[in-house]
């Protein structure tokens, strides 16, 4: 989808002010990142609730069951109202249509090479990845009370992009999880917002649920992505991602 897009998204930010300063941009996302690597494998139920008025209100919802190992290892099953089951495992990502058995069946190393995307289809539970390819500083947003709320990571694409100004990745100072991702264009505007929420398993914070907003010229759109019965390090045999 192109990123022609203007959200309606209101910024509060009542009750806090802002100074420059002490945290490392490249301390933070160790931070994060040490926290995500805490997660070996995780399985949950899915609930994906679209809301469109692009055409007319439409809303859809679409169920299944994921399942995550490793840096290299996942697998997504949809079972409503569509069936497809979707796995990538090392080199190679499967699409199978499990009513048909039809399977589509692609060279992951092979596409990584040709886009020049290392970590395509690697380390799905990743956050950070993509600030990759920003050039990145960060500033940190305090309380009337004293101490940092939050910080917030600042990315401008390092290559010119006529879609893209800027990205901000707002994250917990406390927990060190990202909780909000607004996207600009190049004009300032704010383009799309995703608000993330999480669950406390065995001391570790996973994702409990993804509420994204954008605006399109043809209308807005709302995704809201909840995680069920969530599973964390119990031990998903590798089987789990076979594809041949």
């Amino acid at each position: 989808m192109k990123r022609k897009i203007i959200c309606l998204l209101v910024l509060l930010s009542v009750g806090v002010s802002v100074s420059f300063g002490a945290m490392r941009v490249e301390d933070l996302l160790a931070k994060i990142r040490e926290g995500q690597s805490k997660v070996k494998d995780l399985q949950a139920d899915i609930v994906t609730i679209i809301k469109s008025d692009m055409g007319g209100k439409k809303e859809a919802e679409q169920r299944g069951h994921i399942w995550i190992k490793g840096e290299d290892m996942s697998k997504m099953e949809m079972t409503a109202p569509m069936k497809q089951i979707s796995i990538t495992s090392g080199k190679k990502m499967a699409i199978i249509n499990p009513e048909t058995g039809q399977k589509l069946v692609q060279d992951l190393e092979a596409m990584r090479k040709k886009t020049g995307q290392t970590d395509l289809g690697k380390n799905v539970m990743d956050q950070t990845k993509a600030l990759e390819y920003f050039n990145l500083t960060v500033r940190e947003v305090s309380s009337f009370m004293g101490g940092v709320k939050e910080y917030v990571i600042v990315g401008v694409p390092k290559e010119k992009n006529k879609f893209l100004g800027k990205v901000e990745f707002t994250v917990d100072a406390n927990k060190y999880v990202p909780t909000r991702i607004d996207i600009y264009n190049p004009q300032g505007n704010l383009v799309s917002s995703s608000s993330i929420e999480y669950a406390r398993l065995k001391d570790i914070w996973v994702i409990a649920k993804n509420v994204s907003e954008v605006k399109l010229p043809s209308g807005k759109m709302k995704m809201e992505m909840r995680f069920d019965n969530i599973k964390l390090n119990e031990g998903i045999p590798d089987k789990e991602f076979k594809i041949d």
